[in-house]
């Protein structure tokens, strides 16, 4: 069974908890490519509590210097979705929801109510929830005007109200509201600048009013999350050796000194998790220091291939040139530096035997 949510005036649409004002702290987390110019898979999720009021719009802006992709011909498949849901007419509790994203025609939603008119792109995430598929598009533009100085392009959902107040005829299916939603992108949707910096993808959220039936457009809040490119980890081996002399007969001991250095921006990333690797095999972690250096010792045996891993956690941040009061009336609620996974370079030692 498929279904379309609609939205007052009959476009396809969902409803997320993503909040405002009523918000507790909606976040926004970006993760993807980490080298300059490249392309991989890129994730980004919008983040907030069950008790947060539900959004009536949510535009995702990626920053200045970024390239989207919009060239899909329809039905192609760019992505998967994760989420977990409530579905308010039945119960509170929110259930796991899984998805694909797949390109559509732009002409098909050009009636849409709160993004009217022709798309670049439109998106279509196809959510499995609890055996019926529900479709919720997603429009796709390049930013022109007062957007175009902090964003190269972005993403809207317009939002169906979950609420039992709302205008007969127009609540979401069953009062479906997305808790957290995590949109995977293939590679080859979103390309990295071509050169370095610390760049702010913004989400902006107007709710509905918690358990009413109309937009809070004064409540509309901006998330944000820095990203910091490129990203490189570096990775050292000095070979060590010891020596006794014991009854005339000599024994070598060889150990390696793994160090290196993790950066982000041209600088040091404090606080991520290094793991060591050797012949594929974990032989410990350390953490960074302030200037992102590492160091370990460990033992060394035979010909050795050597290689490191850095764990970089999500950590919360000051916001970083909010938009206007016109664009989010109630502020910017937090900011984000998403969490990610790096590989240096894969190194050989070998012992000394003498």
């Amino acid at each position: 069974m498929s279904r379309r949510l609609l939205v007052l005036g009959g476009a396809a649409t969902a409803s997320l908890a993503l909040a405002a004002s009523a918000f507790g702290k909606t976040q926004l987390l970006v993760t993807g490519a980490t080298e300059l110019g490249a392309s991989a898979r890129t994730v980004v999720q919008v983040r907030a509590e069950t008790s947060d009021a539900a959004p009536s719009k949510v535009t995702i802006y990626l920053p200045s210097g970024y390239a989207a992709n919009l060239g899909q011909t329809a039905g192609t498949q760019i992505g998967t979705v994760t989420a977990s849901a409530q579905r308010l007419m039945l119960s509170p509790d929110a259930v796991d929801v899984p998805g694909t994203i797949v390109a559509d025609t732009p002409a098909n939603y050009a009636s849409s109510f709160c993004a009217p008119g022709l798309h670049a792109a439109v998106w279509l995430v196809h959510l499995d929830v609890q055996g019926t598929t529900v479709d919720v598009p997603v429009y796709v533009d390049r930013t022109t005007g007062s957007e175009a100085p902090f964003s190269s392009a972005k993403l809207v959902l317009c939002l169906a109200n979950p609420y039992e107040q709302a205008v007969p005829g127009t609540r979401a299916p069953t009062g479906l509201r997305l808790v957290d939603m995590k949109l995977t992108l293939s590679a080859g949707m979103v390309t990295n600048s071509t050169f370095a910096g610390s760049f702010v993808w913004r989400a902006v959220v107007t709710p509905w009013t918690a358990n009413g039936a109309a937009e809070n457009a004064p409540g509309t809040i901006e998330a944000q999350s820095i990203v910091n490119i490129p990203s490189a980890l570096s990775l050292k081996a000095k070979v060590q050796t010891k020596r006794h002399t014991k009854g005339g007969r000599t024994a070598v001991a060889n150990s390696v000194l793994l160090s290196g250095k993790l950066l982000a921006d041209m600088k040091g990333v404090a606080g991520a998790r290094i793991t060591f690797f050797a012949n594929g095999k974990t032989v410990g972690s350390t953490p960074t220091g302030t200037d992102g250096a590492f160091m370990r010792k460990t033992s060394l045996t035979r010909t050795t291939t050597l290689r490191a891993t850095a764990t970089v956690p999500t950590r919360e941040t000051t916001c970083v040139s909010p938009l206007s009061v016109t664009a989010a009336p109630a502020g910017c609620s937090a900011a984000t530096i998403a969490g990610y996974k790096i590989g240096s370079d894969t190194l050989t030692a070998r012992p000394r035997t003498r």
